[in-house]
């Protein structure tokens, strides 16, 4: 069963779902469904090294990939949907919006990433910072203690859906756990991505039906690390080909997690155990912040 007319609208200073109306689906499809600064870049590369199984290759897999609710893009949407319609290969497309936010089908493909909510909260920071563009800068200062309020008190019906919010973080894992009994839905965690690529990126050839000889899929592993796509950020930085940051080896600032640590207090930590533990259970918090579970 397909639902690509009653998805849930979601709506922010980047994102549309609106954009979905138009869009004609194929089997095989793979969606890329990761809140922001949660690994969509990463899974980006990962799926595109895969399907095209060149590690010399010398492609933009984020300018392949295309994000279809971004409603700032230089491109229309209908100009992305027109270069999707072209593509040959099998296609991986890109989405920030909760999953009841992104038209389902059974023959489709979705690969779901989740990382704990406070690197994401300062990876996002960093992010920003980075930018040429100022759109949600003032969701950013120099204020950590007021930017940290924000980002646990904002909801997804204002400035949340794109700063991101908790709330926005724990509503996509709330709408990727519902479905994620199906089996063309796959979650995955950043932590167990950085702690075993090699073995994750086998999940993820075997979720979207590819295969390589052993001495290949080195190889293309070598080239999903963090390091590889740093030194290649140019590339491999979405928007990079288009001059949207000041440094595009920034995006990937570092990689690492407990980026917290330093810069929240006690009080502060204890606000957001109080604030997501009224969002998710115990079981659900756990694997949220450490892929355990």
């Amino acid at each position: 069963m397909s639902n690509p007319k009653g998805i849930r609208h979601y709506q922010g200073v980047f994102t549309d779902t609106h954009n979905w109306a138009k869009f004609a689906h194929r089997p095989g499809d793979v969606f890329i469904c990761v809140p922001p600064k949660s690994g969509t870049t990463w899974m980006q590369s990962i799926c595109g090294l895969l399907i095209f199984g060149d590690p010399d290759a010398e492609i933009a897999y984020p300018e392949v990939s295309p994000w279809i609710e971004f409603r700032l893009s230089s491109k229309s949407t209908e100009a992305k949907l027109e270069w999707l319609s072209r593509q040959t290969h099998q296609r991986f497309i890109k989405s920030h919006s909760p999953l009841d936010g992104v038209p389902f089908f059974e023959e489709c493909v979705y690969i779901v990433v989740h990382r704990h909510p406070l690197d994401v909260h300062f990876s996002m920071w960093h992010h920003v910072q980075n930018m040429k563009i100022d759109h949600i800068d003032h969701l950013h200062t120099d204020d950590i203690s007021a930017n940290f309020e924000a980002f646990l008190a904002n909801s997804i019906k204002d400035e949340g859906l794109d700063q991101p919010s908790l709330e926005l973080i724990t509503r996509h894992y709330q709408t990727a756990r519902a479905i994620s009994h199906l089996p063309n839905v796959h979650m995955f965690h950043y932590n167990t991505l950085s702690q075993d690529l090699h073995g994750q990126m086998q999940r993820v050839a075997a979720a979207i039906g590819v295969s390589h000889p052993p001495e290949l899929f080195e190889k293309l592993v070598a080239k999903a690390t963090f390091k590889s796509m740093k030194e290649n950020a140019v590339r491999t930085a979405p928007g990079a080909v288009g001059g949207l940051y000041k440094d595009p080896s920034a995006f990937f600032e570092s990689g690492t997690s407990r980026k917290w640590e330093g810069k929240l207090n006690a009080i502060q930590l204890a606000a957001y155990d109080t604030r997501i533990a009224g969002l998710l259970s115990a079981e659900d918090i756990r694997y949220l912040e450490a892929g355990l579970g």
